[in-house]
């Protein structure tokens, strides 16, 4: 029974960090699919436990489980959104980049708005996303990019 109840409580930890916006991230999933979200995470992460055997059940650590539902998650976000909107997806699959309308401020051009964003993957093979922004006093446009790790 404590097993069942750490199992929730990890579950739910993880929903509320990545389903409300807080200092480190903003929520990558819109409110609309949360609740569902939830569910089929949690159940796809129900059969990933009883596909344990009894040894990998105790040897298994914390941080691990909650890499798993969180993989889960993410993977399950991905299925209920579909590929329609390109800018969901970019926010599902980089949570932590920057995203179309978040404010920058730019040591030498000042505080900036994020218009546009794509993914390029450059002659190195190397994957990047392109961000375009606009000066806030200006609205002079300026481009940045980030490398994607691998």
């Amino acid at each position: 029974m404590a097993a069942r109840k750490k199992r929730y409580k990890l579950v739910d930890a993880s929903c509320d960090f990545w389903f409300n916006d807080n200092s480190r991230v903003a929520s990558p999933f819109p409110v609309e699919i949360q609740v569902e979200l939830k569910k089929n995470a949690q159940a796809e992460y129900g059969k990933w436990l009883k596909n344990l055997s009894l040894s990998d059940k105790n040897e298994i650590e914390d941080e691990e489980l909650v890499t798993i539902f969180e993989q889960l998650l993410f993977g399950e976000a991905l299925k209920l959104v579909g590929e329609a909107d390109s800018e969901l997806l970019m926010t599902i699959h980089y949570p932590f980049m920057p995203r179309v309308g978040d404010s920058v401020n730019d040591q030498a051009r000042g505080p900036s708005t994020v218009v546009e964003r794509k993914l390029e993957e450059k002659e190195d093979g190397k994957l990047y996303m392109l961000v375009s922004l606009t000066t806030d006093s200006r609205h002079e446009p300026w481009d940045t990019e980030f490398m994607i790790p691998a």
